[in-house]
């Protein structure tokens, strides 16, 4: 393994740097608002099936919804089962990076089996590999979780940053427009048939599929498990010092300072506060899910220059990887409630306004507000471990993670129910419902009260 070749000392940061690349092939999936138009335009014009924007969201959907399954049963394996954390790495990562080949044959098919390809194999692919890196950094890092949380999950939202460019400079280098309306009743609803541009749209996933591979057999090599002796503690500056166990407990009962201490799943579930971060899970991905996933295709309507409709899911992406190592460092320093609240209201701000963007010409305008929707995703994604670790402990991370991240498989089948009825109700109450789910996360921050052994708020 790669981080053997480093002192013990550094084996932290090779996890870090490990966890880093692996998120960056997960994070790619983030580049879906980028991929539809040439995906569901091919799946039109090249295999001849009747198919529109609206439909291809169930692509996202299903990869949405293996994603959290895959999770939990990661977590509750690695958790009781004792599978190792690399292996489930490993074996998520492999699967993630053939489901991307897979993907450059079944497109030339059916619709379904692109949703099975890119969608459900790449979901489980992905949920097999996304937790363990955290898991294994918060071990290496008890003190400041969220600062490594960010570090790793800020491979995550760069993802497209890089991604988004690949995919649009390969498939698009003459930055053409979609010039073909779905119907005279829907002028604006464009697709591209230009035969070039769509022939290479297959053979970009067997790019993709190589580049992950790559990133992923580093990364997994880099990836170093903490064995120390748990009576020492290793501190921000590799030094190791004596550990004084922690008594102090929060008020569901948790030595939460305790990196051997925690609530089982059948413990933690039963709480309330476990079910209002399910519910706040929920609230905030709807919006984020529907303008990630949409951005692009709602931003035709407006701009017609398919290059600067890519570099906005660059900006998205780089608001996104900012957003990890802001809402770490805001987290490790104040407390929960303030963070997400915080969020909730400059997401429902932006998405109960986004609609109103086209009306004003200023397009950068646009790219920042999706940007900033997708930095209030990274908060969800930063925050939640950390609260999670604060709440319930560490001892049985993965498998609380799991399952309170099935939130993300309902969250995106509204998502997918939303999409789907643009063309029915438009996309003004696409976003005002959007704002209204966010509403309910909004509340919900005030009444979530799980506090330390002093009284204070986590």
């Amino acid at each position: 393994m790669l981080y053997k070749l480093f002192p013990i000392k550094f084996h932290k940061w090779t996890t870090l740097l490990g966890g880093f690349l692996i998120q960056l092939s997960i994070g790619s999936f983030l580049t879906f608002g980028n991929m539809v138009p040439y995906i569901t335009s091919y799946l039109r014009e090249s295999v001849h099936i009747n198919i529109r924007y609206s439909n291809s969201v169930w692509i996202a959907t299903a990869y949405n919804f293996a994603f959290s399954i895959s999770i939990l049963l990661s977590g509750l394996i690695t958790s009781y089962l004792k599978l190792n954390t690399k292996l489930s790495i490993l074996l998520g990562s492999a699967l993630l990076s053939l489901s991307t080949i897979l993907t450059h044959f079944t497109i030339q098919k059916s619709f379904f089996l692109v949703v099975l390809t890119y969608g459900i194999l790449f979901g489980i692919g992905s949920g097999f590999a996304y937790s363990g890196p955290i898991s294994l950094a918060i071990k290496w890092f008890p003190n400041k979780s969220g600062l490594s949380v960010s570090a790793i999950l800020f491979g995550y939202g760069a993802s497209s940053i890089l991604f988004d460019q690949i995919q649009t400079m390969y498939i698009n280098p003459g930055n053409l427009s979609p010039d073909k309306p779905f119907s005279s009743s829907f002028p604006d609803e464009k697709y591209f048939s230009n035969p070039e541009l769509l022939a290479r749209v297959p053979k970009i996933f067997l790019i993709l599929g190589g580049v992950y591979a790559l990133l992923q057999v580093v990364g997994v090599g880099l990836l170093a498990e903490r064995k120390d002796d748990p009576s020492v503690q290793i501190n921000d500056f590799c030094e190791e010092t004596e550990l004084i166990k922690s008594e102090k407990m929060n008020s569901l009962g948790v030595r939460y300072e305790d990196s051997t201490e925690g609530l089982s799943l059948n413990e933690a579930w039963k709480y309330a506060a476990f079910w209002m971060l399910f519910c706040k899970i929920f609230s905030q991905l709807v919006p984020c899910g529907l303008v990630i996933t949409y951005y692009k295709t709602f931003g035709q309507r407006f701009i017609s220059d398919d290059q600067f409709l890519s570099q906005v899911g660059s900006i998205a992406a780089f608001f996104n990887a900012f957003g990890t190592f802001f809402w770490g460092f805001v987290i490790d320093r104040s407390i929960y409630k303030i963070c997400f609240v915080s969020l909730s209201t400059v997401l429902i701000s932006l998405t109960s306004t986004l609609y109103l963007v086209q009306y004003l010409n200023f397009r950068i305008l646009y790219a920042v507000c999706v940007g900033l929707i997708n930095m209030c995703q990274s908060g969800v994604y930063v925050i939640m471990p950390t609260v999670i670790v604060k709440s319930f402990g560490s001892k049985n991370f993965q498998a609380i993670y799991g399952l309170l991240f099935l939130s993300p498989l309902f969250s995106s089948l509204m998502v997918g129910i939303l999409g789907s009825s643009s063309d029915k109700i438009g996309w003004f109450w696409v976003f005002i419902i959007c704002a209204l789910i966010a509403l309910l996360g909004w509340i919900l921050g005030f009444v979530f009260n799980v506090r330390k052994s002093d009284g204070t708020e986590i």
